[in-house]
């Protein structure tokens, strides 16, 4: 094994990453290393690599980036017992401790001591990454790389569906970016009898069409508000889904949503967000729950089994293709809101 792998470095504090040699990791005795085939971002990385004010208390520079990740197992610790090298895995970002009450109540994704990969720790923007055996999760190889490697924000989308009442139901997602395009997927598949996909991109409207939805909205030319009450006869709609943490989604939300309905709380907000509890949620005796990434490993099950199924084909979602050292380019595109998931390989030159 080389003593240095390529990787995708946060070098310092401020916009910006640099692709240098790291040195690569040694697998603890239950531990594995694996061989990084494809890693997908996600918005998380591109806060901190254009070093948005949310990450910087917790982003320590240097660390190499990423979290979202498939790849082949090439060394086992001694203490591993259920994976082996060949086997091939993708990781929870959440790095859960197994010992506190959360995660001994069925809570690990919410973990008191809980580490996030990539933000907390090393990430897998590499030619290899090592993580804990109890943090893998062993793919089925019937599944593209590619598509085991952006798993998770379909498993996001999974915990988020869990959350109401869709099949029958009226929905409207507000966010159609990969995870919220996942999300319209799974509703489709759940028997969703109308989706409202609200967007201010073109670009993801039409993902999010080609993923399922029956009505999209590009709310920076049309009233969200006024369309989805038309379109509902005045009623509203049974649940929605809050996926980009942006003031007027929330607003909007909560004026379409019908007296008793169900709202879900996934984006993540940059500044503080305003809500009339009274109005909104008092008066309307409506049903509010916040989703935080994944149910551990419940969400995971429910995910592969999504897969194998084809409820739903996340390969729709992965638009473009680089070079690990071409990372520059896939940030640059992604920031432009003109892209679905994208995939790096860390080793096809390198490796």
């Amino acid at each position: 094994m080389k003593e240095k792998m390529h990787a995708v470095v946060k070098a310092s504090p401020g916009p910006g990453a640099v692709f240098e040699q790291w040195p690569t990791p040694k697998p603890g005795l239950r531990d594995i290393l694996v061989r990084i085939e494809a890693t997908s971002i996600c918005g998380t990385d591109m806060h901190i690599y254009d070093w948005h004010e949310s990450i910087r208390d917790k982003v320590k520079p240097p660390m190499v980036m990423g979290h979202e990740f498939a790849g082949k197992i090439i060394e086992v610790g001694k203490e591993v017992s259920d994976l082996r090298e060949g086997d091939i895995v993708s990781g929870e970002t959440h790095i859960f401790c197994g010992k506190c009450f959360q995660c001994r109540t069925g809570n690990a994704h919410i973990c008191e001591r809980m580490l996030l990969r990539g933000v907390d720790t090393d990430g897998c923007f590499a030619e290899h990454h090592v993580l804990n055996e109890q943090h893998a999760w062993l793919n089925d190889r019937k599944i593209p790389i590619e598509v085991a490697s952006a798993q998770e924000p379909l498993g996001n989308a999974v915990h988020a569906a869990s959350a109401a009442e869709i099949s029958g139901n009226t929905v409207a997602i507000f966010g159609c970016g990969p995870i919220g395009a996942c999300l319209i997927g799974l509703c489709k598949s759940f028997g969703a009898t109308k989706i409202f996909g609200i967007d201010i991109v073109d670009y993801r409207l039409k993902l999010a069409k080609d993923m399922g939805g029956d009505v999209l909205i590009n709310g920076s030319q049309q009233d969200p508000v006024k369309e989805i009450m038309r379109l509902t006869d005045g009623r509203g709609v049974d649940a929605f889904f809050e996926m980009s943490g942006a003031q007027p989604s929330f607003e909007e939300g909560f004026s379409v949503l019908r007296p008793g309905g169900t709202a879900i709380f996934f984006g993540l907000p940059s500044k503080k967000i305003e809500l009339d509890v009274a109005n909104w949620i008092v008066f309307r005796d409506a049903h509010v729950r916040g989703v935080f990434g994944r149910r551990l490993f419940g969400s995971w099950y429910k995910t592969a089994e999504v897969l194998k199924a084809g409820q739903v084909d996340l390969s729709r979602l992965i638009t473009h293709r680089f070079e690990l050292e071409e990372f520059s380019k896939a940030f640059a595109l992604m920031k432009s809101g003109r892209s679905g998931k994208i995939i790096m390989y860390p080793n096809r030159k390198h490796g």
